[in-house]
């Protein structure tokens, strides 16, 4: 219906609302609940009003949300493929039956008066365009203390003191037409296909209308969407850049400034970042966003800005290379990249492995069966998460082994809209359904069919979890190998998995070692409570690990059981903590749910790192190793990549108490490894090389299109 007379023919049939709501979404299950609350939670007086959700090409449960709504009169447009937020915004402007029509993001939280101060804004005489200001919502974080939320502060008082005359430039987020302005001006301009500047196009289009833009009064709403890291920032400002000079050729008298560098030092080192980033963002914005972690908040705000400055400079300056406005394929000036990841649950080598991959690409969103954040690392609070619908159930995030069942379904119906999907699985992720090219990066094939008794530990013939995998196991396997050859490429993560790869699925995978920084050593360091009087002076030998059976934490502590003069640090959760606590002797401290700076303590202050499991990759003899402590360590699977005999630990042959106390006896006996030593070992499996071969496989399997 964009005939302006079709719709008010429409409109003559149906009790039509005083406002109607758009809201382009694209992937927002997770966003558009908390839109739709504040929505349904308007003051009493509110004009009537309607809700259109135009859901853009992915349907990740979106539209069943909107349908579901009963509070508020509220729909869902779906689209089959993805059109980009311009089509959505259209369609849902078409799709309106108020006559104020009110553009809204689905990442803000509006106010209860929100509906009325739009209403309001447009009650006068005279036509006019209204602006509802928006405040970014930052979660604790590294880039937030240096620079998000100081950014967000000087934005909103940039945004609140503009003239009248240069309000055009605010249009954006929460903004509203009357429907004949909107009818007779027409629609958003789909010449803008990357990050924005559709809405200042719009803007500028109503200004040199000669319609005033005013400021809602009452209709502020919070963003909850900001990037969240400097990577983030920088993509956008680089898109934002391109899309300015596109919006300089379009309209070239409108009185909007051409980006130059600064005077001074300042804009050499903005001038210098943006030479970096002629084709992209690059490097630059992942070392701000290490810097932020490390340095004082003050030196990691310049280093932020400038990446982003540089980064709105370049895109700019090398526009054409992004070909906006000019070239079909450009929607796809970069290919559509998405992560998928068993399940968050917990704090594990997994889920730190998947935070790298986020930083390779961070506008990249994360697919997963189950995500719990408070049993997860919390930078995942900044990252764009898609769940399966088995995650509103508590129960099931909180253990995902309960829904064992319905893991498999739930994987095969899961569907990501990406070029290409790179999958982080140990048995679940890489049968995500996918619409592009998967890459899985494999930890291991699933333990629990493939090694069940090694995952099931000490569990009786009878048990449950055995009872259930005799049951599932067949059945499960021939599902597991079909998704195993759909991929288009797999690495393993090490020299045994490979080997396990190649036995079960009968793929070569290359191996991929696991990233790590040094940067896990790096801040202040805080002694657990849980220590004084007991063991704040350190010394003590440590574990850090799961508490599943086939980690063998129970067999280290029986190691220590006769050996009350040395001291042992378990750090770990798991099904076997109550027994391992109940069993532990007086030496043995088990302790959970450590800060990063408690962590750093117990790794420090450690006589050595004790690893007793066949594990996939050894990760945490690099996580000591990074403090320079060495490592105990079983000789079997992973620990053979990352452990170097001598140099930073030495090796038992067997999981047993005994041999466990035979090779604490050497090491007492042995003269100290060398720190140093120990840490240029940890430097050799950086996350720059995993970053950099991720890159190079995403341009073998999504290769950007060819520039014109």
């Amino acid at each position: 219906m964009s005939d302006p007379t079709a719709r008010a023919a429409h409109r003559d049939r149906v009790d039509a609302p005083v406002a109607s709501v758009i809201v382009p979404s694209y992937r927002g299950a997770d966003r558009v609940p908390a839109l739709l609350d504040s929505l349904a939670a308007q003051q009493d007086g509110t004009p009537p009003f309607e809700v259109i959700v135009v859901v853009d090409g992915v349907d990740d449960g979106t539209p069943a949300i909107v349908n579901a709504e009963t509070r508020i009169d509220a729909r869902a447009i779906v689209f089959p493929e993805n059109r980009g937020r311009v089509a959505a915004l259209n369609a849902g402007f078409d799709a309106a039956r108020g006559d104020v029509l009110i553009r809204c993001d689905d990442d803000l939280i509006v106010p209860p008066g929100y509906i009325s101060a739009h209403v309001r804004a447009h009650a006068g005489d005279g036509e006019c365009a209204a602006v509802g200001l928006t405040r970014d919502i930052h979660n604790d974080s590294a880039y937030a203390r240096a620079y998000g939320r100081a950014a967000a502060v000087a934005s909103a008082r940039r945004a609140g003191a503009l003239p009248a005359d240069q309000r055009w430039t605010l249009w954006a987020a929460s903004c509203s037409v009357p429907r004949a302005v909107h009818d007779r001006l027409g629609g958003y301009s789909s010449a803008y296909t990357s990050y924005g500047w559709e809405d200042i196009d719009y803007g500028w289009r109503l200004h040199d209308a000669g319609i005033p833009i005013v400021i809602a009064g009452g209709a502020d709403a919070e963003h909850h969407g900001p990037a969240r890291s400097a990577a983030a920032r920088s993509a956008k400002a680089f898109d934002s850049g391109s899309a300015r000079a596109l919006f300089h050729r379009r309209h070239p008298s409108a009185p909007l400034p051409t980006p130059t560098t600064p005077p001074g030092l300042w804009g050499r080192a903005v001038d210098l970042a943006a030479r970096t980033m002629r084709r992209g963002p690059g490097a630059l914005p992942a070392m701000a966003d290490r810097a932020a972690r490390v340095l004082p908040a003050p030196v990691a705000r310049k280093i932020i800005a400038v990446s982003v400055e540089g980064a709105a400079l370049a895109g700019h300056r090398h526009a054409e290379r992004t070909a906006l406005a000019t070239t079909d394929h450009a929607r796809a000036r970069r290919p559509r990249i998405a992560i998928a990841h068993d399940y968050l649950t917990q704090r594990g080598g997994a889920e730190r492995l998947v935070l790298s991959i986020v930083r390779a690409f961070p506008d990249a969103e994360v697919h997963t069966l189950f995500y719990e954040p408070d049993q997860t690392y919390p930078e995942y609070r900044d990252v764009g998460i898609r769940t399966s619908p088995l995650n509103r159930i508590g129960l099931f995030r909180r253990d995902p082994r309960l829904a064992l069942p319905l893991l498999a379904p739930a994987a095969s119906a899961l569907r990501i809209d990406a070029d290409l999907v790179i999958a982080s699985s140990s048995g679940w992720a890489h049968a995500f359904g996918r619409t592009g090219a998967m890459a899985v990066y494999c930890h291991s094939p699933a333990r629990w069919l493939y090694v069940a008794d090694d995952y099931l530990g000490s569990a009786g013939r009878l048990s449950p979890q055995r009872l259930a995998l005799a049951v599932l196991t067949a059945p499960l396997k021939a599902w597991d190998q079909r998704a195993a050859r759909a991929a288009d490429t797999y690495r393993g993560n090490s020299t045994v998995v490979r080997e396990r790869i190649r036995r079960v699925y009968g793929i070569d995978a290359p191996t991929l070692f696991p990233p790590f920084s040094p940067s896990v050593a790096d801040g202040e360091q805080t002694m657990p409570a849980a220590v004084t009087g007991w063991g704040e002076d350190g010394g003590h030998y440590l574990v850090v690990s799961r508490l599943q059976p086939y980690k063998h934490v129970d067999r280290v502590i029986a190691a220590f059981r006769d050996t009350p003069e040395r001291r042992l640090i378990v750090i770990g959760r798991g099904p076997l903590r109550d027994q391992l606590r109940s069993d532990a002797p007086a030496n043995v401290r088990l302790l959970e749910d450590l800060t990063d700076a408690e962590m750093r303590w117990a790794y420090a202050h450690a006589r050595a790192l004790i690893a007793a499991s066949h594990e996939d990759f050894g990760l945490t003899p690099l996580e000591a190793g990074a403090h320079g402590i060495p490592t105990i360590a079983l000789r079997a699977g992973g620990y053979l990549d990352t452990i170097r005999e001598g140099t930073n630990g030495l090796f038992f042959e067997e999981p047993t108490p005994t041999a466990i106390r035979d090779a604490v006896d050497r090491f007492e006996q042995h003269p100290p490894f060398g720190a140093d030593g120990i840490r240029a070992h940890a430097e050799t499996f950086s996350e720059e090389r995993f970053i950099r071969e991720l890159h190079r496989l995403a341009d073998q399997l999504a290769p950007p299109p060819p520039q014109s």
